[in-house]
């Protein structure tokens, strides 16, 4: 008995030390990039818990659960049939009982109507959630920074 107790703690460690947020965050993200960068709304979806809630910086692109989700996705892909989006960095926060908050950055790049190629620098902060094989969103938060405000000219002080 002692020796299979013994077994199953030191396999119970091995698992816990096998276990990397960061590389589960990453590859969740690049997962996300890829599914979006092929159009693929379904793998886009597949990545979100049924109960996720999703905040996207387009005025009203909001969405709670996967029905509402599935549908802000179809309009974002719509929207921006051939945008690609980059991670630059990630930082992941490990919550504990598989949760895990990330920090990123990401480049988004898409065609204008004049076909110019338009560049914007997205922030996000996002829990996800790690169930076996699986990690979900459950919260996805995404943002992109106002431009600073002009500088105040020696006539005219702010």
């Amino acid at each position: 008995m002692r020796l299979t107790s013994g077994f199953a703690v030191v396999l119970l460690l091995a698992t816990v030390a096998r276990a990397d947020p960061a590389a589960d965050a990453k590859a969740h993200s690049d997962a996300f990039a890829r599914a979006i960068n092929a159009g693929d709304k379904k793998a886009v979806v597949a990545l979100y818990a049924d109960d996720a809630r999703v905040i996207w910086p387009g005025a009203g692109d909001e969405a709670n659960g996967r029905a509402a989700i599935e549908k802000l996705v179809d309009e974002t892909l719509k929207a921006f049939p051939e945008a690609k989006l980059t991670l630059k960095s990630q930082q992941a926060i490990p919550l504990g009982n598989g949760y895990i908050a990330t920090v990123g950055h990401w480049e988004q790049s898409w065609k204008n109507a004049e076909g110019k190629t338009e560049t914007a620098q997205v922030r996000t902060s996002e829990v996800i959630h790690k169930q076996g094989k699986r990690t979900l969103y459950v919260i996805d938060h995404a943002s992109i920074g106002l431009a600073p405000p002009p500088p105040a000219s020696p006539g005219n002080p702010k």
